[in-house]
Parts: structure tokens; sequence; C-alpha cells
């Protein structure tokens, strides 16, 4: 068949039900792990202005001591709070490998060896009405590179995820005074056109694409056997080690977030370890409000509420681990340095704002 010509009409028809299938598990798997819910929560939550324990402290006024029980309850509350969307990612993750064809997502996101800029807008939009956590969006990331979709286009999806969602934006008006708002918001910009801008400038040095993705070989078993095999494989590679992390970030939370800020230089210190414990925990789609306002509530200073305020939801370490093979490492750690600057920044001006 030569380039001009047309795809057979059964092939056309059958890109156009697995399309469809692909659309049905996008808006089914979101309606139910995030707009159902959400559509009770979220009146919910204008109404009483609470969205409940910090999942740092849960109902103390302070993060546990350390302990294997500690670890234990955190890992079972974050499991609880984000498993359907993880199903969800996951699931979404094997469709976009098996049922799509690299030229549609090629279209939509750009190929591996495009620009940056374009990918990254359409990335970046389409992150928006998603609305996962990092954690949860990890998996779709992983799926959409080894589909060989852009990088630049992939990078903004999954930190768009967390750092553009709506949702929270409505949470932080509920909950926190506007101008936290605020800053939530043109922090997850500044870091999404930040980072996307990174794998621009990475690649334009390189002269080639920002990372090779490994060519998937061809798979001749039917279609539903594929399906299972893909989304089991991605479920064996990525979930002992995600579980095993957060579980061991759990134990040792009460050390990341210590309950006495400090002055002077220990404050100084205690904003740079929240800088580091922000980056490294990981919470629920809107958990790093309930973990501010519960900051706030206990006497912590506005700049250090701030960092933790950008840096909570945008990467996590176990979102990181999740895709260090989707993205090469010079990207991933440029992309960390991009949040933590960000999240500097936004100490400074809420300490001038304040001060």
């Amino acid at each position: 068949m030569t380039t001009t010509e047309q795809p057979p009409a059964t092939d056309r028809r059958r890109l156009v039900v697995l399309g469809g299938v692909a659309v049905a598990l996008l808006v089914g798997g979101l309606w139910w792990a995030k707009y159902g819910p959400y559509a009770g929560k979220v009146p919910a939550v204008l109404g009483s202005h609470d969205l409940g324990a910090s999942v740092v402290t849960g109902g103390a006024a302070a993060a546990p001591p350390v302990s294997l029980a500690a670890g234990w309850d955190f890992t079972v509350a974050y499991t609880a709070a984000i498993w359907k969307a993880l199903v969800v990612g996951l699931v979404l993750a094997a469709a976009v490998q098996v049922l799509l064809p690299v030229s549609w997502l090629q279209r939509v996101l750009g190929r591996p060896d495009a620009g940056t800029a374009r990918g990254g807008l359409r990335g970046g939009l389409a992150s928006v009405p998603t609305l996962m956590c990092s954690c949860c969006a990890a998996p779709l990331a992983v799926g959409l590179r080894r589909a060989r979709a852009g990088t630049g286009a992939v990078l903004a999806f999954w930190l768009g995820n967390p750092a553009l969602n709506p949702v929270v934006l409505v949470f932080c008006l509920a909950v926190l005074p506007w101008p936290w708002a605020v800053l939530r918001f043109g922090a997850g910009l500044a870091v999404v056109v930040g980072a996307v801008a990174l794998a621009g400038f990475l690649a334009g040095r390189r002269g080639t694409a920002p990372v090779q993705v490994p060519q998937v070989p061809v798979d001749t078993r039917p279609l539903p056997v594929r399906f299972v095999a893909v989304l089991a494989g991605l479920s064996v590679r990525l979930l002992p080690e995600y579980l095993a992390v957060v579980f061991v970030l759990g134990v040792f939370r009460g050390v990341l977030f210590p309950a006495d800020a400090g002055t002077g230089a220990a404050a100084v210190a205690v904003l740079l370890l929240l800088l580091v414990a922000g980056i490294a925990l990981p919470v629920p789609t809107g958990g790093e409000v309930a973990v501010v306002a519960a900051a706030l509530a206990a006497g912590l200073a506005a700049p250090a509420a701030a960092v933790l305020l950008v840096t909570l939801p945008v990467l996590s370490l176990p979102s990181l681990l999740m895709v260090r093979h989707a993205f090469p490492r010079r990207l991933l750690a440029g992309t960390t340095a991009v949040v933590a600057a960000v999240a500097l920044a936004g100490a400074g001006v809420t300490a001038v704002l304040t001060g």
C-alpha cells in the first residue's frame, strides 16, 4: 500500500472500534475513580471548608514517631485514598500500548524526535481533566512513552495531572485563604512550563530525542491476551517497589515532618527538610491542601507551608522511581530541581507578603 492509499475498510472499522474501547475505558475509569467521588466530595468541602485529617499526621497534632506501625498505617491510608485512580492508570497504560496505533498517539502528542513546546502544550491540556496524583499518572506516562509518544507531551501530562488539577484549586479556595490558591496554580504552571523547557534544552544539546524508548516487539497473540499481559507486566514491575517505598517513607514521616519549626537558622533548616520531604512523600489528590491547613493551624510558618503546597503534589519518590525508565535521568534530576526552585521561590514570595 502506498502512502496515498487509504487502509481497507475493515482495518478502518477495527481502528474505530479499538479507539472506542479506549475512550470507553478512559471515560468510565475517570468517572469511577475521580468524577463520581468528586461529585459528592466537592460540595461537602465547599460547605464545611474542611478536607479532613492530614495524611501526614492523621488525627494527631504531629506526625507519629519512627516505627513500622507508622509506616503500615500510612501505607494503608494512602492506598485506600488512591487505589481506584492507580488501577485506572494501570489499565489506561495497557490500553494505549495495545489498543491505539502509534500513529494516532504521535499525531496527538508528537513523535519522540519532535519539538517539545507544542507537545508540552498538548500534554498539559490533556492532563487537566484527568485529575490524577503523580503516582497514579506515572503508569500512564510509562505506557505513553513505551508507545513512543513525544517526551515533552508525556512529561507535561505526568506533571500537569497533579500540578494543574482544577479540583485541587477549588479545595484551596474552600479551605485556605485565596492567595494560597493563586500560589498553587502559579507554581504548578511554572513547574510544567519549566520542565518542558528543560526537556527541549536537553534535547537540543544532544541533537536527538531526550530518551530512546525501547521498541516494543510485535505481539501476534489475540488482543485480550496482549492487554492482560501488558497490564500484568506493568503491575509486577511498578507496584511492589512502589508500595515498599511508600511504606519506608511512612515509617520516617515523623522525621521528615518535624513538629517544631524553630527560629532563625533552625527555621531555615526545617524549611529545607520540608522541601526534601515534600518532594519525597506521596499524597492523594488534594492531600497537600489538608497538610498545609493542618500545618498552619499548628503554627508552621507560611513560607515553609508554601514549600509543602508546591512540592507535595507535583513529585514523589515513588512516582519518580516508576518513570525512571521512561525519561532520562538528567531530565528527571532537572525536573526535581525545577520543582525545588519553584517551591523556594514560592516560599520567598510568601515570606515577603506575610512579613
